[in-house]
């Protein structure tokens, strides 16, 4: 069964993924809960609502956001704990954000049957500095 909803919470990650690059209003609000909230690399937490309208306004703008991997699930009860590497290019307010990969994880609930993305962070990996002659 813990495959099944393995499964079941990976496509839904990746039908979220798609709405983002989208910006698909139907698709965010069903597949993320109303007490959504995402932790971006600066560290700045925005909810459900303002993600939607930083998307909607353009004012963020996914020009690649593709798996850079396999996901791993974690699954309970009525959890599932995602992680996976991403390759991520975008504007935010006007500033282009290079391409880079991130690490994302995504906790959802079962909302009645239905999986939903409570909570994301995204954390931007970083190449270590080269070393001093």
């Amino acid at each position: 069964m813990s495959d099944d909803v393995a499964g079941q919470v990976i496509k839904a990650e990746r039908d979220r993924i798609r709405c983002l690059l989208d910006v698909d209003r139907a698709a965010y609000d069903r597949l993320h809960a109303a007490e959504y909230r995402l932790c971006n690399p600066t560290g700045t937490v925005w909810s459900k609502a303002e993600y939607l309208d930083l998307l909607a306004t353009g004012r963020v703008a996914y020009r690649e956001l593709e798996l850079a991997g396999d996901m791993d699930a974690i699954v309970g009860t009525d959890v599932v704990v995602l992680r996976y590497r991403c390759v991520i290019e975008l504007t935010v307010d006007g500033a282009d954000i290079p391409r880079h990969e991130a690490w994302h994880t995504d906790v959802y609930t079962d909302d009645g049957g239905t999986w939903r993305c409570v909570w994301s962070q995204a954390t931007g990996i970083m190449g270590l500095p080269s070393a001093a002659p």
